[in-house]
């Protein structure tokens, strides 16, 4: 009986306990929600409205002369009376709900966005429309409870001194839609070219969908995602009544017809977009929030060029069809800035990747073949047809030269002699050519079909322009960009190009030669086009054919002077395979050319020390395939004059001509007949004379480019005798005969003793 009531008593004790600690609790929680509600709708700063009303023109973008690239005044205010209502809606619809009736803050979407982050599930965020206003007025997009705490404060506010359509206003006008466009309004003529007042619900639709993600739901560059976000949006609105079941399923299923060609008057919005796209991946951050951030870009650009080079790009003379797309850069060989780009169609610059075709060949193959001292520009190689066990490509309209150069086969831009240097190099040995070029390849690259440009997942532009302005700087690589500098609204540096050191992928020699066979390949190669420009350029065509051989895929031209490197290229759509990268896009390369060096002319590719110019023994060139230093009296007519570094020079020297020898000369007699045999040189001439008594001397034998044996059988009297003279010789340049050592025979008795 006592333990039940000792139990009893414990028990009870426990109860007040308990009911004591949940009391506390709940009266902490009450004081302390009691005092966040305080701080939160009593602190904090009141929010500027001048600053609001300044939000809208604080990134600057600069070119190349510290001026802004666009005047912001060109991108349009919409006051909130010509923003349909149907638009509104949408933007309400995905984004904020309740935005007509709570008073800054969505309490019921915090609390839903806890439970579901509980769950570990991933939703959207639980800012309301006010919240990401002021987030991108006034806050930056640090992650972390203070800024948050601050958004509510500052949202909270702006609610007591603005309206609904005010703040609605505010914030469809500063929202960043991708492809340089900030505004509903802009970003509608962008995509749509249409007014506001003309879109339908899908339209709506798709413009308050991409502001999740401008890049992702871009409808230009991923159409698909941006119309499926588009739909989802769509049904949003039909389930929050804003349209009805009738226009829902007369939409859902349609497509929209997207402007996605650049507009011509519009010079630079392309080099801005790619300079904004270029910055927000080196700060690690979003266009959107540089934007607030208030930074300031410093680029390349030169409107001279832009306009120059967009005159050329939207020339619809140069293009088969319309659907036909072009990109064209320029950038300037020393500091890799990128001066001016263009492109009939708008595309991601940095991710849009091709098949590059021969453009590769130098970067792959030749040029760290000359790296390597494995070739030099006169080295011949045997072009035909060649298996690499499974592998069998061919050339050009399966056309195969024989013995050729390696001048040749770049200029020709040869298939089979590129595979064999890169079977010489090894694959793994291009591949890391290639790395050190900022040029990525994956491990299913591991083969022949890299000579010739064949990847799996292709190479991006930006990448193999790149690439050329190694070649135009002798080996150096530094990767091409838009941006000089980046700073703060405080005028901190938060970032410099000059901090980006060039890094050598080959030497200054090997560079050097490769500018010499692609200038040589302008001349008189697959980029002839260029050959009547009155300055030094070096040239590389490339053109991808289809399945269907009937027609290419892309076609390339890539150039450069000593100043400058330039890309255009031409594809997206089928073209006949008559097009390719030496026909439209060389012409354009040569008419862009002639606007952008109206002024000015580059001087010649200067001749860093280490080549040589050199003289090879013509006959073991166009014989033997051999290189072969001449003999230092070799008439010109004899030699082959060419560019060689310590790396690739010849060890081997020819010297037929050098003191004009006779090898193995060996005269035998049996009764009246002479016998003379020698080995020819085929670079030399001979003469065989005969002097007799009663004759005199006289010649007999004229030989001249025999090769091989030589074998001779002369009468001379047994006892009279004769003497027979054979004389090497050459004739040099100014027609006069270099007579060589002569060997003499004298046969019978009397000759013997008394010819001389």
């Amino acid at each position: 009986m006592k333990k039940n009531n000792t139990d009893r008593k414990r028990l009870s004790t426990l109860s007040k306990v308990f009911l004591t600690l949940v009391l506390t609790v709940f009266t902490l929680f009450i004081v302390g929600t009691g005092i966040f509600f305080a701080v939160l709708y009593l602190g904090g700063e009141q929010p500027d409205l001048a600053l609001l009303e300044n939000a809208y023109s604080e990134l600057t973008v600069y070119d190349k002369e510290d001026k802004p690239i666009k005047d912001e005044s060109e991108t349009e205010y919409t006051d909130i009376s010509q923003i349909p209502v149907l638009l509104k809606n949408a933007f309400v619809a995905v984004e904020d709900k309740r935005f007509y009736s709570h008073h800054g803050i969505d309490y019921r979407r915090i609390f839903g966005a806890l439970v579901n982050n509980a769950k570990g599930e991933r939703t959207q965020g639980a800012s309301t429309i006010t919240q990401q206003l002021v987030k991108n007025v006034y806050l930056s997009s640090e992650q972390t409870f203070e800024r948050k705490f601050k958004e509510m404060q500052l949202a909270i506010k702006l609610e007591k001194k603005l309206t609904k359509d005010e703040i609605l206003e505010k914030y469809l006008n500063m929202l960043y839609f991708g492809s340089g466009e900030y505004g509903v309004k802009n970003a509608s003529r962008r995509f749509f070219d249409k007014d506001l007042d003309e879109l339908n619900a899908l339209e709506c639709a798709m413009l308050a969908g991409i502001i999740k993600s401008p890049t992702k739901y871009n409808p230009i560059n991923y159409y698909d995602n941006s119309i499926e976000r588009a739909r989802l949006v769509l049904r949003l609105m039909r389930e929050q009544k804003y349209i009805d079941e009738e226009t829902y399923n007369n939409l859902v299923y349609q497509d929209i017809t997207i402007k996605n060609a650049l507009i011509e008057n519009n010079l630079e919005d392309y080099y801005l977009k790619s300079a904004l796209s270029e910055a927000a991946s080196i700060l690690n951050s979003d266009e959107n929030t540089m934007r607030n951030e208030g930074v300031k870009i410093y680029t390349f650009y030169s409107p001279s060029a832009q306009q120059a080079l967009c005159s050329t790009v939207f020339d619809k003379s140069y293009y088969e069809n319309d659907e036909v797309n072009s990109l064209a850069i320029v950038c300037d060989n020393y500091s890799r800035g990128i001066s001016a780009v263009a492109s009939r169609y708008d595309i991601d610059i940095f991710n849009y990747t091709r098949q590059v075709g021969s453009t590769i060949k130098p970067l792959a193959c030749y040029a760290p073949a000359l790296d390597q001292g494995l070739i030099s520009p006169a080295t011949k190689i045997l072009d035909e047809p060649t298996s690499f066990g499974n592998y069998s490509p061919s050339n050009y309209k399966d056309i195969y030269y024989g013995w050729t150069s390696m001048q040749e086969a770049v200029s020709k831009s040869l298939n089979i002699p590129a595979v064999k240097i890169m079977q010489s190099l090894s694959v793994a040995t291009s591949k890391d050519y290639l790395s050190k070029m900022g040029i990525p390849t994956c491990e299913q690259d591991d083969n022949f079909a890299l000579a010739l440009g064949g990847t799996t997942y292709g190479i991006s532009m930006i990448d193999l322009l790149g690439g050329y302005t190694v070649l135009s700087n002798y080996g150096a690589y530094r990767k091409p960009t838009f941006i000089r500098q980046i700073v703060d609204s405080n005028g901190n540096v938060l970032y410099s190009y000059d901090d980006n050191v060039p890094t050598r992928v080959f030497d200054q020699q090997s560079g050097y030669l490769m500018t010499s066979m692609l200038k040589e390949c302008a001349k008189t190669g697959t980029g002839k086009k260029l050959s009547d420009c009155k300055f030094d350029i070096a040239c590389k065509t490339g053109t991808v054919s289809m399945e269907d051989e009937n027609f290419n895929s892309d076609i390339y031209c890539l150039s450069y002077t000593s100043s400058d490197t330039f890309l255009f290229w031409q594809g997206g759509s089928a073209m006949s395979a008559s097009n390719t990268g030496g026909g439209a896009t060389a012409l354009m390369t040569k008419n862009f050319l002639s606007k952008f060096y109206s002024d000015i002319t580059p001087i010649d590719f200067p001749v860093p020390d280490g080549i040589e110019e050199i003289y090879l023994d013509r006959y073991s060139y166009d014989n033997l395939n051999q290189t072969v230093i001449a003999s230092e009296h070799a008439p010109e007519y004899a030699k082959v004059k060419t560019l060689a570094s310590q790396k690739c020079m010849p060890t081997e020297k020819d010297n037929s001509y050098d003191g004009l020898s006779v090898e193995n000369a060996v005269f035998t007699q049996k009764d009246g007949v002479v016998s003379l045999t020698f080995e020819y040189n085929p670079r030399l001439n001979y003469k065989i004379y005969k002097r007799t008594f009663t004759e005199g001397e006289y010649l007999v034998y004229n030989i001249k480019g025999k090769s091989g044996t030589a074998s001779f059988s002369l009468d001379s009297d047994t006892f009279l005798g004769s003497k027979i003279t054979l004389i090497p010789y050459y004739v040099d340049d100014d027609g006069k005969e270099i007579i060589g050592e002569p060997y003499k025979y004298y046969s019978g008795f009397l000759a013997k003793r008394f010819m001389n």
